[in-house]
């Protein structure tokens, strides 16, 4: 440490002399200013430390969980074992899409119509998608497009899987309980017909 001998005039002809440390001005305000972050600190410090263990302390016992727990077993090697029950979801059959196929007119499928049948609709092809895209829309969700496949139909909805369309039930909710589908021989997925029983 550097001393330095400071003198200083009281009253004329008397001198008073004095030891002190030199600290040079600059470091005197960032030493006092450093002081008080540390001084907060420990105080934060000493807060924590009183206030976690009893926090952490287990007054209880062992906790208890809001929803009981499923008790497992497990079987022991060499007893026989009863087989568990299918739940529910797991013997649902999962959906699967009919192809559509023209239908026959032979007797032993439908019974022949004793009069021509009337034709109900759709007046052309160009009107068939429009009207599909409305059945899928009022049956299976307002954000449905009707989409020709390889397989027939289908209502395709973005991100689900697509919904076959039944073309009997299209033409009965369109046209009536009367109604039914037919695809004439030689039409494409586009000739698709609504007619009902004659007169």
């Amino acid at each position: 440490m550097v001393e330095q001998v400071t003198g200083r005039h009281r009253a004329p002809g008397t001198i008073r002399l004095s030891l002190a440390t030199a600290t040079p001005r600059h470091l005197l305000a960032v030493s006092k200013g450093r002081r008080w972050p540390w001084a907060v600190v420990a105080a934060a410090l000493l807060a924590l430390a009183t206030t976690v263990p009893p926090l952490l302390h287990d007054a209880g016992g062992t906790p208890q969980a809001a929803v009981p727990l499923p008790g497992i077993s497990l079987p022991q090697p060499g007893l026989p074992t009863a087989a568990p029950e299918p739940s529910p979801a797991a013997t649902r059959r999962p959906l699967r899409a009919v192809a559509q196929v023209r239908k026959s007119s032979s007797p032993s499928a439908t019974p022949a119509p004793s009069t021509a049948p009337v034709l109900l609709g759709p007046a052309g092809p160009a009107q068939l998608p429009g009207l599909l895209t409305d059945y899928c829309r009022a049956t299976v969700g307002r954000r449905t497009l009707a989409v020709s496949t390889s397989g027939g139909w289908v209502c395709g909805r973005f991100a689900h899987d697509p919904v076959p369309i039944d073309m009997d039930a299209m033409c009965r909710w369109r046209y009536g309980a009367a109604a039914w589908a037919d695809l004439p021989g030689g039409a494409g997925p586009q000739g698709w017909r609504c007619y009902r029983d004659g007169p």
